[in-house]
């Protein structure tokens, strides 16, 4: 039986596995990688170190997408 925690995503709180990564992260919060920058609890985290980027339960992961002036 696979083991879950909890973390927060931009505030929200979400459930995945143990041993999920920051990519797995975004993608079970339905979050589109491209573009966005990532922390983990305060800690920038680049987008080549997000496979490697393994979560704890209560991590907090923020994701600040781009916008654009129109």
């Amino acid at each position: 039986m696979q083991k879950i925690m909890e973390i927060t995503v931009n505030n929200k709180p979400i459930t995945v596995p143990d041993y999920t990564s920051l990519s797995g992260a975004l993608d079970i919060a339905g979050i589109d990688p491209d573009n966005t920058s990532t922390a983990v609890n305060g800690n920038v985290v680049d987008l080549v170190d997000r496979d490697a980027t393994i979560l704890k339960a209560g991590d907090q992961v923020q994701v600040i997408e781009p916008f654009s002036r129109t």
